[in-house]
């Protein structure tokens, strides 16, 4: 009896993160971490796990854009693997990590687009600063609306962020994201936001504020008015970017003028038995 709850009490190794793995995936993974240990090995660096967030994004910058957002998530969890496998804590979370695969998925040409709908006034100001933040700087609308200005510190050749989790409190200690800076370049995040903070006059606490007409700053923005604005963005640059004597109409092309065709059913009621709106009132 006392040897059956000996046995019992045995202390069970804990499954590895590599042990719950087909014997397929393995061979992926394996082949990706060789490939990373390659990249580390030609300039010089230890592959060290866990590896660190500074070198990891730098991985991610170096991949081919042909490679793909599937490809680049497969390095990224053979790394996060190998950490397990190690103990360490993965890195392929951390902000840095997560804006570096945002920008990867913004393209020059969409972003210039978008910037030429952005006006030169304050809100326009405000409004390139965020579209560069988000789309070139790789943050999330959620990391943005938490930015006070003592979160960001402009270096001689880079913009460095301290990036808080949404709703922390504000003695809440950031992780770091490094944006270098693009010297004569129209999509360098740094440029963009000094010349917002000095239109602006912000010296401390909210970054990005909301705009009254007569160019008042208020209270902080939220993700929703965030978003609401890059929506915005985004439609006046595809709007600029229409042919001739063609206007947009949600859900397709139509020339101005054409009118939908409605046939009448009767006085006073339409097929489905409601009463037709008369002529001349407005909704």
């Amino acid at each position: 009896m006392n040897e059956r709850i000996d046995a019992r009490i045995v202390p069970v190794e804990p499954e590895t993160t590599a042990s719950r793995l087909s014997p397929q995936t393995r061979r992926v993974y394996a082949g990706a971490w060789r490939a990373f240990v390659a990249w580390c090995e030609a300039r010089g660096l230890p592959a060290t796990k866990p590896v660190l967030p500074e070198r990891l994004v730098a991985y991610v910058e170096s991949l081919p854009q042909a490679l793909g957002p599937n490809g680049v998530k497969l390095r990224l969890a053979a790394i996060a693997s190998r950490d397990g496998v190690s103990g360490g804590a993965s890195t392929s979370l951390h902000p840095a990590v997560r804006a570096a695969l945002r920008r990867r998925r913004a393209t020059d040409e969409a972003v210039c687009a978008r910037l030429d709908s952005c006006g030169e006034d304050l809100a326009g100001l405000r409004n390139r600063a965020l579209l560069l933040l988000v789309q070139a700087g790789g943050l999330a609308p959620a990391e943005v609306v938490g930015l006070d200005r003592e979160d960001l510190s402009f270096e001689s050749d880079a913009l460095v962020v301290q990036v808080r989790p949404p709703n922390a409190p504000a003695e809440t200690t950031g992780q770091s994201i490094r944006l270098l800076r693009r010297r004569g370049d129209p999509l360098c995040p740094s440029s963009a936001l000094e010349r917002w903070l000095q239109r602006s006059g912000i010296r401390y606490a909210a970054v990005f504020r909301s705009v009254t007409v007569h160019g008042t700053l208020e209270r902080r923005l939220g993700v929703v008015g965030v978003r609401r604005i890059l929506q915005q963005i985004e439609a006046q640059a595809a709007a600029q970017a229409m042919p001739e004597g063609r206007r947009l109409v949600r859900g397709s092309w139509r020339k101005p003028g054409k009118r939908k065709h409605i046939r009448v059913h009767g006085f006073g009621a339409s097929p489905m038995g409601s009463p037709i709106r008369k002529p001349g009132r407005t909704r």
